[in-house]
């Protein structure tokens, strides 16, 4: 990991909306076919359906000080798998690791992606997101950084081998969790927004491979009860996915597809 951190617009404010114009035309919310998972994935079909997918990964590797319950695997476009995961250290504050494999069963050692958590929680903490095209690596993941809590990406542009300062998301106390979702150019985050009153479902949307995320929405409904993000990228269109409960009713998984703006 490079040695400064990069605060881009996420920086100059913590509300939704102020950063960019926006660049996607949406669709109203359909439910999704059932809960979302822990270990699942939003996935586009070629008609701009948005579903869920099961967890397909090999594996995953082990390490010493490894959270087991945080790890999270993605294929590249490449064919390689990466994993993500947290790394605790003794004194109860965690690093953000990637490892790399040709396979999918041997794997290469982990590299540190982000060491500078100040939160002393250990393994309690949500778990990161991991999404790779191309030989590009996305991470994304909520810490209490020594500047102040918050969401955060970073990438590597060398298959693994060296991640980029990362750049915070947004800033707020309420951190939750978060997906990552790339597309050549095009890099979305869909994350529990820290700073809402309700419950609600943000999305930072970047289309320079994750050097800086111009614009950034709230996508969820009014009303809040919006929890555990999902995203997914096609040609031309974007999904987002959220678990909601309201009113003591089970909660249900609900979707929205957007269309990219050219």
């Amino acid at each position: 990991m490079l040695n400064s951190r990069i605060f881009l617009c996420a920086l100059a404010s913590a509300a939704l909306g102020a950063c960019g114009d926006p660049i996607i035309t949406w669709g109203e919310p359909a439910t999704l076919e059932r809960a979302i998972g822990s270990g699942d994935r939003l996935a586009l079909s070629g008609d701009g359906v948005a579903r869920l997918v099961p967890d397909s990964s090999p594996a995953a590797p082990a390490a010493a000080g490894q959270c087991r319950a945080s790890v999270r695997m993605a294929r590249d476009t490449t064919g390689e798998w990466y994993a993500v995961w947290w790394s605790a250290l003794p004194d109860s504050t965690a690093e953000i690791v990637v490892a790399r494999s040709a396979d999918g069963a041997t794997w290469e050692p982990a590299v540190r992606v982000d060491t500078v958590d100040a939160g002393r929680s250990g393994c309690r903490r949500p778990a990161p997101a991991i999404d790779a095209w191309g030989g590009h690596v996305h991470v994304v993941y909520a810490m209490a950084a020594r500047e102040g809590p918050g969401i955060f990406a970073s990438h590597s542009m060398d298959r693994g081998v060296l991640f980029h300062s990362p750049v915070a998301i947004v800033y707020g106390e309420r951190i939750g969790a978060a997906d990552i979702a790339a597309r050549g150019n095009i890099v979305a985050i869909a994350f529990e927004d820290p700073n809402s009153a309700q419950d609600q479902i943000g999305l930072a949307y970047s289309n320079t491979m994750a050097h800086m995320f111009q614009h950034r929405q709230t996508v969820s409904l009014s009303g809040g009860g919006a929890r555990s993000p999902r995203v997914a990228l096609g040609e031309g269109r974007i999904a987002v996915a959220w678990m909601r409960a309201a009113g003591g009713a089970d909660p249900v998984g609900l979707a929205r597809v957007g269309t990219l703006r050219d």
